[in-house]
């Protein structure tokens, strides 16, 4: 529930040949999990994911960016699990509202109008105020001038501090959101 997200910030190069980082940014994005609680296989969304990335086309290592995800919004179809997962014990969101991914490394190709690109995300991510540094696999497509951005990847919640009754030390993460240049 926690992510995201994650997750990233893909951020790829768009096809134009500078070598000025361009700003780009994206709001209204989705996150989406997956976690087993003893023996109940829990899905879940997160509306309202959003990003700032500077993009730098010709250098993508030294793209940088902030995925955000709103933990607060969390929707799992049952409004006392969703109330007992907002809860202190487990992702405390009264305090920590957000988890957010800070990207510091981006790695892979060139992005070219149409076309997907594999690369990997690499920064800290944020759940109930615990930083650690994670890398993901991130999949960008560069259409009409905005770079449509996903990933999927997992990770153990307990070392973040987020503990629910009967939960597993794995969640599955999905992210994505559309940049468009601001």
């Amino acid at each position: 529930m926690k992510q995201a997200a994650l997750s990233l910030i893909g951020v790829l190069g768009l096809g134009a040949a500078h070598s000025q980082a361009a700003p780009y940014a994206a709001g209204g994005g989705n996150a989406t999990f997956e976690y087993r609680v003893t023996f109940v296989n829990v899905k879940g969304t997160m509306e309202g994911v959003t990003s700032t990335v500077n993009l730098d086309t010709d250098d993508l290592a030294a793209t940088t960016g902030l995925v955000t995800v709103p933990l607060s919004e969390l929707k799992t179809g049952n409004s006392l699990r969703d109330s007992h997962a907002k809860g202190t014990g487990a992702l405390n969101t009264a305090q920590f509202r957000d988890a957010t991914f800070k990207l510091e490394k981006l790695t892979g190709g060139k992005l070219t109008e149409g076309q997907t690109l594999a690369t990997t995300a690499s920064g800290q991510l944020t759940v109930k105020g615990i930083s650690k540094p994670v890398s993901v696999p991130v999949k960008a497509t560069l259409n009409a001038g905005k770079v449509n951005v996903s990933t999927q990847f997992k990770f153990n919640p307990l070392e973040y501090g987020v503990r629910y009754p009967g939960g597993a030390d794995v969640i599955t993460v999905n992210v994505g959101f559309v940049l468009t240049a601001r």
